[in-house]
């Protein structure tokens, strides 16, 4: 009787899946003579619209020596165009209650500007000023990099992004995902302005980039003055990225940076994930629920209910183009960190050695069955989830089946991929606390190397 129940049970998680099938609004895709790809999503429930375009030239592009040029190129595009400075855009957007901004990741470059419907023309023509006309005024480039520079100071006081990026460092070492996004303090200080125009010269063209607008719009109207608006971009060859995945962890190596003033440990540890193409993605993505993201996940009920040894523990897996990482995150008191973290390893390794129950099954399927079309509630939002599909080479069809390829996922994929993808005996640790309480116990995982503040 109680198999009965179970099957049952999972036929009605499964159908619940299916049942959440999106429902999207028009889209129109079209492509300009000069190769700019322009995508409209239209919604008349009200009178707003944003634009986004992307830039393919994230951080993953920053040359030697040079990281964070494509964040500090991005943040240079609203510093001044050869028509307007910096604060006359900010005075014309104010003007109209609408946003333009720009920032990068680790993949692109993603321009955006919102406005009413009737503010189109000054939102387009402000985008298209500062997408196609920057000044890069070496002083607005100065005091630029003052504030760059400023802020990663900062950051060195913050243990989070000192894990974060001695994890990265630690994982990635020279590939283009290994340094932070916003550079280093050496890397920014070296950016000249001719490295700022060159990397715009060589990436900030047509056929290397994306409009995806959203709203209140017609398709035809918003493609004609779209059109209008970028007709003198010219195209050109783009520069390749040559990169090849590190070799996987071997055994534990570990860092441990030295936070004198820490009370608690930040830890984060793990090692290569998939990309978003993978055919594994859908039982990934139940799988880590499962592992550590739901509510009642199994390192979250272990680590934080049962042991009481912090108030956050979860895993993640990086989607990027290229292979990012696959991690687990937390923090606790330094005397616990041992206990955090074998506890976590425990949790992790009976991830692999057996189906997970109905219940785990059921509430991870409901969950993306219910949630993911919650996130497509807005054009905005839908605009976000097309980017996703434009930029990391997803099937058309990745939107609307969503929630019906999770449906199809089975307990028996879970185990598989957890079995295929997660490796418990080789990782790398980073790990940000006071080394004189944390560094002996740590050893019990293997050699530890200490990194002081003052050398990072």
């Amino acid at each position: 009787m109680k198999k009965h129940l179970a099957i049952l049970s999972i036929l009605i998680a499964f159908q619940a899946a299916l049942a959440g099938n999106v429902q999207l609004p028009p889209i129109t895709e079209d492509t300009l003579d000069n190769g700019l790809i322009v995508v409209a999503v239209e919604n008349h429930e009200l009178p707003t619209m944003t634009m986004r375009m992307i830039i393919r030239c994230g951080s993953a592009y920053d040359p030697k020596g040079k990281a964070g040029l494509a964040n500090f190129t991005s943040d240079m595009l609203r510093k001044g165009t050869e028509s307007r400075s910096a604060t006359e855009i900010s005075e014309e957007i104010d003007f109209v209650g609408g946003s333009l901004g720009a920032s990068a990741d680790r993949d692109a470059i993603n321009i955006f500007c919102g406005v009413l419907v009737k503010h189109l023309d000054v939102g387009l023509d402000l985008l298209s000023d500062i997408v196609l006309h920057p000044a890069f005024d070496t002083t607005e480039i100065e005091r630029l990099r003052k504030q760059t520079l400023s802020g990663i100071i900062q950051s060195k006081d913050d243990p989070n992004t000192l894990n974060v990026n001695g994890f990265n460092d630690l994982l990635f070492g020279g590939h283009p995902y290994g340094h932070p996004v916003v550079g280093t303090e050496s890397s920014v200080s070296a950016i000249e302005q001719g490295d700022i125009a060159g990397f715009y010269a060589h990436f900030f063209r047509p056929n290397n980039s994306f409009l995806v607008i959203a709203g209140d719009i017609t398709p035809n109207e918003i493609l004609q003055k779209v059109a209008a608006a970028f007709s003198g971009w010219k195209q050109a060859e783009i520069p390749g990225l040559e990169a090849t995945t590190p070799p996987s962890p071997q055994g534990y190596k570990i860092l441990l940076v030295n936070k004198p003033d820490a009370t608690q440990t930040n830890i984060r540890f793990g090692h290569f994930g998939i990309t978003r193409q993978n055919p594994d993605y859908y039982p990934v993505m139940l799988m880590n629920y499962i592992l550590g993201v739901g509510f009642v996940s199994r390192l979250n009920e272990e680590v934080r209910v049962k042991g009481g040894m912090t108030y956050d523990i979860r895993t993640q897996n990086e989607w990027n183009i290229m292979p990012g990482a696959y991690f687990c995150n937390t923090f606790t008191e330094n005397d616990s960190t041992m206990s955090a973290i074998r506890a976590s390893l425990r949790v992790i390794r009976e991830m692999r050695e057996a189906e997970v129950t109905d219940e785990e099954y059921i509430d991870a399927v409901n969950f993306y069955g219910g949630y993911y079309p919650m996130t497509l509630e807005t054009p905005d939002q839908v605009a976000s989830e097309i980017i996703k599909v434009k930029l990391y080479g997803l099937p058309v069809s990745y939107i609307q089946e969503f929630t019906q390829n999770i449906g199809k996922v089975t307990k028996a994929d879970i185990l598989r991929v957890a079995r295929k993808y997660i490796d418990p005996d080789n990782m790398v640790f980073c790990v940000v606390s006071n080394a004189e309480d944390v560094a002996d116990s740590l050893r019990s995982l293997g050699k530890v190397t200490i990194q002081e503040l003052d050398e990072l």
